[in-house]
């Protein structure tokens, strides 16, 4: 039983490096309690490769792991002990030194109890079945010290961060815990995770009162966040309605979705008359597990309601480029999803200067789109330069080059890739990215360079400079660069294409007319405007 510990009897300076040493301690235990859940989330995912789904029939006859046929005679399969369930050959693993096999399921739940100590908890919980968690004397500390208290605790202070940097960033620790922070700022529905953190956009400093009447902020990332987008997931006969609302602040550049309420919702689970749901939204094409908002779950309802605002961090000018899609979704026994319908809307003509929009409206839920309209362009991400032709006697020297041999010039073309952001991510929300640069002259000759790679980070920032140098502005006038970013794969595996952005005389077609014309206007300043820097952000394609 942990004791109290009184810290009045210490000088303040001494008070503030235990809170700081609590502090890091409660890091790692976060940091730890994140492995912890990525390991969970591994075995969901095997859980649900082979589980039975609600609208087919249970095969017997089949491998209960991969619904491989089983023979009558030729291989049968065998039982596992630890689920019961018949399962083919490939999906036996042996452990060591012994000739007892698990299958795959029972064998990676067995790896998770051993590292992150589950088992030695299940075996305490046997011989001691009252004893619960203890609170240790830290936890004490940190719990006492969120009340009011004369004692001035300076946080550490935080490393700094750049405005290009994302604000979604997975892992990205806060600059200061909840509990070193005053009570008349303190947040009560703020958790300590790291993760969850990423939830706590900038609200609109006036908002009106649609937005700011009673509605609390949905969660950001649960467990499961990919488990839908990857077509784990089972579908009902779509009905109903959902009443939301949109705004859009244009002093933080947030957009807000005001989640109010459904009505006439078909049931999850037909046969139990049960529906749990829950509304998720993504802002199209960005699909990732840090573009995704969503509601609490209602539980035994098809009228719910939510009061909920979910909002996103993205620039006017994206707006033009994305799609609204408003998902119900139906929670059920062991974690599994039903859909129950969707809205998209297309942000491109949302009038968001009119304050009649910013009104709720019903909207009906229709079956999920095979497509998606083919009329917004279709993005990657986008991708932040800067770019500067560097001419040896700065910007005359350009005028007096129009008559003369310009091949003379030892000119160069300096590029620096800042970062990335909203980027097709990996399942587990990360990516090992890197940028790959082509020069391509008139006479065919290509100039490639290659930035390092950045390794489990969704929004990378590189900050690598690239140099292409002999090229004259003559050349670069006929020439065109070809930025792409790539996600490097493990050994024997080709690295995926992300997308790419092409600048210069061809220009960048896949975006439509209006952003090939402006990509050729900011190349043309670069050439016009030598040894000044020219920042672009590119849409990838």
């Amino acid at each position: 039983m942990a004791q109290e510990v009184d810290l009045n009897a210490l000088k303040e300076l001494e008070r503030e490096a235990i809170l700081q040493v609590l502090y890091r301690d409660q890091e790692v235990q976060n940091a730890e309690e994140e492995r912890i859940r990525k390991l969970k989330t591994h075995l969901q995912h095997l859980r649900w490769k082979g589980a039975k789904s609600t609208d087919q029939e249970y095969k017997e006859k089949c491998c209960a792991r991969c619904q491989r046929v089983l023979g009558l005679l030729l291989h049968r399969g065998a039982v596992c002990r630890g689920c019961s369930h018949r399962v083919c050959a490939q999906c036996r693993v042996f452990l060591r030194g012994t000739h007892a096999w698990k299958c795959t399921v029972c064998f990676e739940d067995r790896n998770v109890k051993i590292k992150t100590g589950e088992w030695f908890y299940e075996e305490r919980a046997k011989k001691f079945p009252t004893g619960g968690k203890h609170e240790t004397v830290g936890g004490q500390l940190l719990q006492s010290y969120q009340k009011p208290s004369k004692i001035s605790v300076v946080p550490p202070t935080p490393p700094p961060v750049s405005e290009s940097q994302c604000s979604h960033s997975p892992g990205r620790k806060v600059s200061a815990p909840d509990i070193l922070k005053p009570l008349n700022q303190e947040d009560p529905k703020c958790s300590t995770n790291p993760i969850l953190k990423q939830q706590n956009l900038p609200s609109s400093p006036a908002p009106s009162a649609i937005f700011s009447g009673g509605f609390r902020h949905g969660s950001l990332i649960s467990i499961d966040s990919t488990c839908t987008e990857m077509g784990n997931f089972d579908n009902a006969n779509v009905t109903g309605e959902i009443e939301f609302a949109i705004r859009y602040c244009f002093k933080t550049q947030s957009l807000e979705i005001c989640i109010k309420a459904c009505k006439n919702l078909a049931y999850g689970e037909e046969k139990k008359k049960k529906c749990n749901p829950y509304v998720k939204t993504y802002l199209l094409p960005d699909r990732s597990s840090q573009g995704k908002r969503k509601t609490g779950v209602q539980r035994n309802t098809v009228d719910p309601t939510f009061q909920e605002t979910l909002k996103y961090q993205v620039a006017p000018a994206q707006l033009m480029t994305r799609q609204l899609q408003v998902s119900v979704w139906h929670l059920g026994t062991l974690a599994r999803r039903v859909f129950l319908g969707e809205v998209i809307i297309p942000l491109a003509a949302w009038d968001f200067e009119d304050s009649t929009t910013q009104s709720f409206c019903w909207h009906p839920l229709r079956a999920k789109a095979e497509k998606y309209e083919d009329s917004v362009p279709q993005s990657n991400g986008e991708l932040t330069v800067r770019a500067k032709l560097l001419l040896p006697s700065g910007p005359r020297k350009l005028q007096e080059a129009q008559g003369t041999d310009e091949s003379s010039l030892n000119s160069q073309l300096c590029l620096v890739v800042l970062g990335a952001k909203n980027l097709p991510v990996r399942p587990d929300g990360t990516l090992n990215s890197f940028v790959k640069g082509c020069l391509t002259l008139p006479d065919q000759q290509k100039l490639r360079l290659k930035s390092p790679v950045l390794k489990k980070q969704a929004c990378p920032q590189w900050k690598h400079s690239f140099v292409f140098s002999g090229v004259t502005p003559a050349q670069l006038r006929q020439s065109s660069l070809e930025l792409t970013v790539w996600d490097q794969a493990l050994l024997g595996m080709n690295d995926r294409l992300l997308g790419g952005a092409r600048l210069g005389s061809k220009g960048d077609t896949a975006g439509g007319g209006d952003a090939c014309s402006q990509l050729k206007l900011q190349w043309q300043k670069v050439l016009s405007s030598p040894n000044l820097w020219t920042d672009m952000t590119l849409v990838l394609h």
